[in-house]
């Protein structure tokens, strides 16, 4: 004991939880044991072979367990004792309450997975209270939906309704998806492994999380709903390119009838009754996107293990070649439309020099008093399509571009100033890559007929799907933004009665507390102190650097886990490897970014972050390459580049551990490789 409590000594360290025993045991060199003479204790030198010897047996531990659990269910709670062993008999010399557990998780409690590896893409960095409050119930309503697709009954779902009501989780402001509910969904439906495998593809999920227990179904049961499904699949699958027609018609019309709504007139119990009908217009009809990206899933995944199985070529991204060129994703087509919008400006003196000798904020003011002017029109015409595909497009908080069109004009500036006015390469190098793609498919399966029919059929799917997918996406951003200027317009109503000290304060409050206040069943009517409260409160979130991909909690969540304890930092020695997205050698400084407002311009730097939404594109073309350090093939940054022919690699394990601005790098973009030429000891 005295050698132990002092630190004289090491120990061996045992853990037992439900009944499993982990044991690290301690190099134990020296011990203290009674002197023979009587006068106290000595130590003493351990013989070389008992000193990595476990000092307790599995029996012993057990019955130490035992007697712990005993401890605290009579005093109630946990207790540090002193024990011995004497002849087998387990003597309990001393007991007392330990006080230092007050904010310690249990690991006895539900044991969940926090991943953020893909959800990052659409809520980087932290995110308010009332965006949470907002897509938490979005994500639950769909994921019902998607479930009645797929055959689950309602009673099952119905079973399951506190899974679906925690499909996400809000740590330290950041979004996070919960696997345990999402696996718990997957479980529901037929082929688990199968669909969980495809979904881990689609979200960048780097570990899957085993759930303890799966319900089992009778085997007629499940025969049964194998087949229903099957059935539906097939049909949702033929019809599928009807809804999303009739999907986009009816979204086209829904919009245009809301957009028609001046906000700032109604008043904030008629913006609450505004935005619920919204929600259920909306919620009612979002099947085809939810279809879509399932079977985007299904047949992207597929397509990757055909190759894998029929040996078709030997480069590993082949199905990510074989996505490249399609010319019909709408998130390119901003970039598109900024190069016009540039090279007519740059082509007319006039506006030239209003753009490169101004601030934004003057030649917004210039062009709003001439809206008959060419470049007036085609910016507006920017606006009306693309004012809400900015960074951070779906959380409500940010500003997009119609609501303060001068960050839209910066970029054009940028544009200007820089002459770009065309993609940053010309060689076409998707077009070939898809063409050199399916030269090799076609070698491969020269003598194999029915399997070459087959691979047209997945690939031709594959390429749709995800095309729609990242379309369809476009939106999503579309209703978000409705859903902004709705809340937006209850902030200032709320600051014009005195409710709250600002209008944008309206973020940090809950869907729910705003209209809770509004219908008179708030429990709380000070909704300043509350305000006041949170944004101290993520003021604190916004000064943690980043939060680990993945977090393991035990118990209550908020208690006692510590989320940034469990980041595993990979700084790693020697080169980086990550997933190519889009071929070609670039060696380049790097340039560092956790937000697209840093800078107007890369100056033909490599892009490095963490990662990437909709609203990046704009600064693509000005880089020379691009490395994102989550993300997976299907990320909007992977499909993108893949358009634009800009060299890409993303899922770099520590990338941002390892590389600073300015340090000079070598990548490839075909097999994901990057190698530090030389470190910025001055940045570093």
């Amino acid at each position: 004991r005295e050698g132990l409590v002092s630190g004289e000594l090491n120990a061996d360290t045992y853990t037992c939880i439900n009944g499993n025993i982990e044991r690290t045991l301690a190099d134990k060199r020296e011990a203290i044991v009674r002197d023979e003479s009587g006068s106290g204790i000595k130590k003493v030198n351990v013989p070389e072979e008992k000193r990595v010897i476990s000092s307790l047996t599995d029996q012993e531990i057990e019955k130490i367990a035992g007697v712990l659990s005993t401890l605290q269910d009579e005093f109630g709670k946990p207790q540090d004792i002193e024990f011995a062993f004497s002849r087998d008999q387990l003597y309990l010399l001393q007991t007392r309450p330990i006080t230092s557990l007050h904010n310690v998780a249990d690991n006895s409690g539900d044991y969940i997975v926090w991943d953020n590896s893909n959800i990052i893409e659409s809520y980087p960095g932290v995110t308010t209270p009332l965006t949470f409050s907002f897509i938490i119930k979005m994500y639950e309503a769909v994921y019902k939906q998607f479930c009645e697709f797929m055959g689950v009954g309602p009673r099952e779902i119905d079973e399951h309704s506190t899974t679906f009501a925690n499909m996400l989780g809000l740590i330290k402001g950041r979004v996070y998806y919960n696997l345990l509910s999402w696996y718990k969904v997957l479980a529901l439906l037929p082929g688990y492994s199968i669909n969980a495998e495809f979904m881990e593809n689609m979200m960048g999920v780097k570990e899957r999380f085993e759930l303890k227990e799966q319900k089992k179904l009778a085997k007629s049961t499940a025969y049964w709903r194998l087949i229903i499904t099957i059935i539906r699949m097939i049909r949702s699958l033929i019809y599928l390119p009807k809804q999303r027609r009739e999907f986009l018609e009816f979204l086209e019309k829904t919009m245009k009838e809301y957009e028609a709504i001046d906000f700032n007139k109604l008043r904030s119990d008629e913006l609450m009754h505004v935005y619920l009908r919204f929600e259920q217009i909306l919620l009612k009809k979002w099947n085809a996107p939810l279809v879509n990206d399932f079977f985007a899933m299904i047949y992207f995944g597929t397509l990757e293990k055909l190759i894998k199985k029929w040996s078709i070529g030997q480069h590993i991204n082949l199905h990510n070649d074989l996505h490249c060129g399609s010319n019909d994703i709408i998130s390119t087509e901003p970039i598109t439309r900024l190069f016009e919008i540039s090279t007519f400006i740059s082509q007319n003196p006039e506006a030239k020099s209003l753009f490169t000798a101004n601030d934004p904020s003057f030649i917004w003011e210039s062009l709003t008093k001439n809206p008959a002017q060419d470049v007036t029109r085609l910016i507006r015409g920017y606006l009306e399509k693309f004012g809400e595909r900015c960074v951070g497009e779906l959380k409500l908080e940010t500003i997009s571009y119609n609501q303060d069109p001068t960050s839209l004009i910066r970029i054009i500036k940028s544009y200007v100033t820089q002459h770009i006015v065309s993609r940053p390469k010309e060689s076409s190098i998707e077009k070939k890559l898809r063409a050199d793609a399916e030269a090799v498919v076609k070698q491969s399966l020269k003598r194999r007929p029915v399997k070459r029919l087959i691979f047209r059929h997945v690939l031709k799917m594959s390429r749709s799907l995800v095309s729609n997918r990242e379309n369809l996406r476009y939106e999503r951003t579309r209703g978000f933004g409705m859903v902004r200027k709705i809340f937006s317009a209850i902030g200032k109503q709320f600051y014009f009665e005195g409710i709250i000290d600002n209008d944008r304060d309206i973020f940090y409050l809950k869907k729910e507390e705003i209209f809770d206040f509004i219908s008179g069943t708030s429990v709380s009517i000070n909704l300043k102190d509350t305000i006041k409260l949170r944004k101290a409160e993520f003021a604190e979130y916004e000064k943690i650097d980043s939060l680990p991909e993945r977090i393991p909690t035990y118990g209550i969540v908020y208690h006692g886990n510590d989320f940034q304890k469990t980041a595993k930092t990979s700084v790693v020695d020697g080169d980086l490897k990550g997933i190519g997205c889009c071929p070609g050698q670039v060696t380049q400084k790097v340039r560092v970014m956790k937000s697209a407002d840093e800078v107007d311009s890369l100056d033909g730097d490599i892009l490095v972050t963490s990662s990437t939404d909709p609203g990046w594109v704009t600064l693509f073309p000005t880089a020379s390459a691009i490395i994102v350090e989550r993300g997976s093939l299907l990320s909007h940054s992977a499909i993108v580049s893949r358009e634009l022919g800009i060299p890409c690699i993303v899922g770099v394990d520590g990338l941002l551990s390892t590389l600073k601005t300015g340090d000079l790098v070598e990548m490839d973009g075909s097999t994901g490789h990057i190698k530090v030429l030389k470190s910025n000891e001055a940045a570093s």
